[in-house]
Protein backbone atom coordinates (compact mmCIF):
# COMPACT_ATOMS: atom_id res chain seq x y z
CA UNK A 1 0.00 0.00 0.00
CA UNK A 2 1.23 3.43 -0.74
CA UNK A 3 1.03 6.19 2.08
CA UNK A 4 -0.37 9.83 1.74
CA UNK A 5 0.29 12.59 4.74
CA UNK A 6 -2.87 15.44 4.19
CA UNK A 7 -2.95 18.07 6.53
CA UNK A 8 -6.24 19.83 6.30
CA UNK A 9 -6.11 23.63 7.03
CA UNK A 10 -9.34 24.93 7.75
CA UNK A 11 -11.86 26.55 9.93
CA UNK A 12 -15.17 24.94 11.66
CA UNK A 13 -17.07 28.44 10.23
CA UNK A 14 -16.00 27.45 6.76
CA UNK A 15 -18.56 25.96 4.80
CA UNK A 16 -16.45 25.02 1.62
CA UNK A 17 -14.41 23.47 4.41
CA UNK A 18 -17.39 21.28 4.76
CA UNK A 19 -17.70 20.56 1.45
CA UNK A 20 -13.65 20.01 0.17
CA UNK A 21 -13.54 17.06 2.96
CA UNK A 22 -17.04 15.74 1.92
CA UNK A 23 -15.94 15.71 -1.88
CA UNK A 24 -12.21 14.41 -0.15
CA UNK A 25 -13.62 11.96 1.73
CA UNK A 26 -15.52 10.18 -1.60
CA UNK A 27 -11.88 10.36 -3.77
CA UNK A 28 -10.09 8.65 -0.25
CA UNK A 29 -12.61 5.82 -0.28
CA UNK A 30 -11.87 5.68 -4.30
CA UNK A 31 -8.38 5.21 -3.05
CA UNK A 32 -8.46 3.03 -0.26
CA UNK A 33 -7.84 -0.45 -1.70
CA UNK A 34 -4.22 1.04 -2.62
CA UNK A 35 -3.52 4.14 -0.22
CA UNK A 36 -3.13 4.64 3.64
CA UNK A 37 -4.14 8.21 4.21
CA UNK A 38 -3.07 9.87 7.47
CA UNK A 39 -5.06 12.65 8.07
CA UNK A 40 -4.40 15.81 10.32
CA UNK A 41 -6.27 18.89 10.84
CA UNK A 42 -5.13 22.14 11.66
CA UNK A 43 -6.30 25.50 12.60
CA UNK A 44 -7.33 28.87 10.52
CA UNK A 45 -9.52 31.40 11.79
CA UNK A 46 -11.31 33.03 9.22
CA UNK A 47 -12.84 35.92 11.97
CA UNK A 48 -9.62 35.69 14.84
CA UNK A 49 -10.96 39.21 15.56
CA UNK A 50 -14.42 37.79 17.24
CA UNK A 51 -14.47 37.97 20.91
CA UNK A 52 -14.10 35.33 23.20
CA UNK A 53 -18.09 34.86 23.73
CA UNK A 54 -19.07 35.43 20.04
CA UNK A 55 -20.59 38.12 18.04
CA UNK A 56 -23.97 38.90 16.75
CA UNK A 57 -23.61 37.28 13.02
CA UNK A 58 -26.44 39.42 11.49
CA UNK A 59 -24.75 42.54 12.38
CA UNK A 60 -21.28 41.62 11.92
CA UNK A 61 -22.24 40.76 7.57
CA UNK A 62 -23.91 44.09 7.49
CA UNK A 63 -20.62 46.06 9.36
CA UNK A 64 -18.26 43.96 6.97
CA UNK A 65 -20.07 43.45 3.78
CA UNK A 66 -22.79 45.76 3.99
CA UNK A 67 -25.63 44.98 1.85
CA UNK A 68 -26.92 41.64 2.19
CA UNK A 69 -27.59 41.05 -1.55
CA UNK A 70 -26.31 38.03 -3.07
CA UNK A 71 -25.69 36.90 0.16
CA UNK A 72 -28.76 34.84 -0.06
CA UNK A 73 -27.80 33.06 -3.32
CA UNK A 74 -24.84 32.56 -2.43
CA UNK A 75 -26.53 30.26 0.71
CA UNK A 76 -28.20 28.93 -1.41
CA UNK A 77 -25.80 27.33 -3.63
CA UNK A 78 -24.19 26.08 -0.64
CA UNK A 79 -27.10 24.68 0.03
CA UNK A 80 -27.39 23.07 -3.04
CA UNK A 81 -24.09 21.36 -3.28
CA UNK A 82 -24.34 20.41 0.58
CA UNK A 83 -27.66 18.24 -0.35
CA UNK A 84 -25.97 16.58 -2.90
CA UNK A 85 -22.82 15.91 -0.25
CA UNK A 86 -25.36 14.65 2.11
CA UNK A 87 -24.79 17.35 4.58
CA UNK A 88 -27.61 19.98 5.58
CA UNK A 89 -26.85 23.49 6.08
CA UNK A 90 -29.18 25.57 8.13
CA UNK A 91 -27.38 29.13 7.83
CA UNK A 92 -30.80 30.66 9.38
CA UNK A 93 -30.48 28.98 12.51
CA UNK A 94 -26.80 30.03 12.86
CA UNK A 95 -27.42 33.82 15.45
CA UNK A 96 -23.87 33.98 16.46
CA UNK A 97 -20.69 34.19 15.01
CA UNK A 98 -18.76 32.21 17.90
CA UNK A 99 -14.62 32.77 17.85
CA UNK A 100 -13.38 29.62 16.97
CA UNK A 101 -9.59 29.40 19.07
CA UNK A 102 -11.15 27.18 21.26
CA UNK A 103 -12.84 24.55 18.67
CA UNK A 104 -9.15 24.70 17.14
CA UNK A 105 -7.74 23.76 20.50
CA UNK A 106 -10.30 20.97 21.32
CA UNK A 107 -9.04 19.36 17.77
CA UNK A 108 -5.53 19.94 18.31
CA UNK A 109 -6.24 17.56 21.78
CA UNK A 110 -8.48 15.18 20.15
CA UNK A 111 -5.10 13.74 18.01
CA UNK A 112 -5.03 11.88 21.16
CA UNK A 113 -7.26 10.35 20.83
CA UNK A 114 -7.31 9.72 17.32
CA UNK A 115 -10.84 11.52 16.72
CA UNK A 116 -9.87 15.13 14.88
CA UNK A 117 -11.40 13.74 11.59
CA UNK A 118 -14.78 12.61 14.09
CA UNK A 119 -14.37 15.79 16.03
CA UNK A 120 -14.39 18.09 12.94
CA UNK A 121 -17.44 16.40 11.40
CA UNK A 122 -19.03 16.65 14.51
CA UNK A 123 -18.40 20.54 14.50
CA UNK A 124 -19.22 21.17 11.57
CA UNK A 125 -22.54 19.38 11.97
CA UNK A 126 -23.09 20.82 15.22
CA UNK A 127 -22.67 24.80 13.73
CA UNK A 128 -23.94 24.42 10.08
CA UNK A 129 -26.80 22.24 10.44
CA UNK A 130 -27.98 22.68 14.32
CA UNK A 131 -26.97 26.07 14.95
CA UNK A 132 -25.05 25.37 17.96
CA UNK A 133 -22.96 28.01 19.61
CA UNK A 134 -19.55 26.15 19.08
CA UNK A 135 -17.52 29.00 21.14
CA UNK A 136 -19.33 27.51 24.44
CA UNK A 137 -16.96 25.77 26.30
CA UNK A 138 -20.15 23.96 27.50
CA UNK A 139 -21.42 23.19 23.69
CA UNK A 140 -17.46 22.06 23.02
CA UNK A 141 -17.52 19.46 26.00
CA UNK A 142 -20.54 18.54 24.79
CA UNK A 143 -19.54 17.33 21.56
CA UNK A 144 -16.49 16.16 22.32
CA UNK A 145 -18.30 13.52 24.97
CA UNK A 146 -20.64 12.67 21.33
CA UNK A 147 -17.49 10.86 19.49
CA UNK A 148 -16.05 9.16 22.48
CA UNK A 149 -13.47 11.85 24.66
CA UNK A 150 -13.68 11.64 28.03
CA UNK A 151 -15.84 14.63 29.25
CA UNK A 152 -13.94 14.89 32.81
CA UNK A 153 -10.82 15.33 30.95
CA UNK A 154 -12.18 17.78 28.41
CA UNK A 155 -13.71 19.88 30.98
CA UNK A 156 -10.67 20.31 32.98
CA UNK A 157 -8.67 20.67 29.01
CA UNK A 158 -10.83 23.55 27.84
CA UNK A 159 -10.54 26.07 31.48
CA UNK A 160 -6.94 25.46 31.04
CA UNK A 161 -4.34 27.02 28.53
CA UNK A 162 -3.02 23.75 27.44
CA UNK A 163 -2.81 23.09 23.65
CA UNK A 164 -3.24 26.92 23.53
CA UNK A 165 0.38 27.70 22.48
CA UNK A 166 0.38 24.86 20.22
CA UNK A 167 -2.25 25.62 17.88
CA UNK A 168 -1.31 29.35 17.80
CA UNK A 169 1.83 28.42 16.38
CA UNK A 170 0.39 25.94 13.79
CA UNK A 171 -1.98 29.00 12.69
CA UNK A 172 1.10 31.39 12.49
CA UNK A 173 3.06 28.34 10.27
CA UNK A 174 -0.11 29.13 7.55
CA UNK A 175 0.34 32.47 8.06
CA UNK A 176 3.83 32.32 7.10
CA UNK A 177 2.75 30.35 4.19
CA UNK A 178 0.74 33.18 3.13
CA UNK A 179 -2.00 30.92 3.14
CA UNK A 180 -4.86 33.29 2.84
CA UNK A 181 -7.92 31.04 1.87
CA UNK A 182 -9.61 27.96 3.39
CA UNK A 183 -9.85 24.53 2.53
CA UNK A 184 -6.05 24.18 1.89
CA UNK A 185 -4.51 20.75 1.71
CA UNK A 186 -0.97 19.73 2.12
CA UNK A 187 0.13 16.52 0.98
CA UNK A 188 2.88 15.00 2.44
CA UNK A 189 4.36 18.41 3.52
CA UNK A 190 5.22 19.57 -0.18
CA UNK A 191 2.19 19.95 -2.04
CA UNK A 192 -0.85 21.92 -2.05
CA UNK A 193 -4.50 21.99 -3.22
CA UNK A 194 -7.06 24.71 -2.10
CA UNK A 195 -10.66 24.89 -2.41
CA UNK A 196 -13.48 22.48 -2.23
CA UNK A 197 -12.69 20.46 -5.20
CA UNK A 198 -14.41 17.73 -7.02
CA UNK A 199 -14.40 14.11 -5.88
CA UNK A 200 -12.21 13.35 -9.49
CA UNK A 201 -10.21 16.53 -9.33
CA UNK A 202 -9.02 15.45 -5.75
CA UNK A 203 -7.42 11.71 -7.56
CA UNK A 204 -6.14 13.12 -10.25
CA UNK A 205 -4.30 15.10 -8.21
CA UNK A 206 -3.49 12.82 -5.25
CA UNK A 207 -2.43 10.49 -8.26
CA UNK A 208 0.03 13.03 -10.09
CA UNK A 209 1.95 12.74 -6.19
CA UNK A 210 2.41 9.52 -5.76
CA UNK A 211 3.74 9.42 -9.51
CA UNK A 212 6.58 11.95 -8.34
CA UNK A 213 6.50 10.17 -5.31
CA UNK A 214 7.83 7.10 -6.98
CA UNK A 215 10.33 9.21 -9.09
CA UNK A 216 11.84 10.58 -6.36
CA UNK A 217 12.00 7.29 -4.64
CA UNK A 218 13.68 5.64 -7.40
CA UNK A 219 15.89 8.58 -7.61
CA UNK A 220 17.22 8.57 -4.24
CA UNK A 221 17.98 4.97 -4.22
CA UNK A 222 20.33 4.84 -7.72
Amino acid sequence: MEKLKIDIVSDVVCPWCVIGFRNLKKAMNNMSHRVNFEINWKPYELHPEIPENGYDKELYMQQKFGSTEGRSSTYNQIKVIGESLDFEFNFSKTKRIPNTFNAHRLIWKAKEYKLQTELSESLFKAYFTEGKDIGSLKVLTEIADGIGMDKNVIEEFLLSKEGGQETADDEMVFIEKSIGAVPTYFINDQYIIQGGQEPETFISFLDKILVKEKKNEASRQK
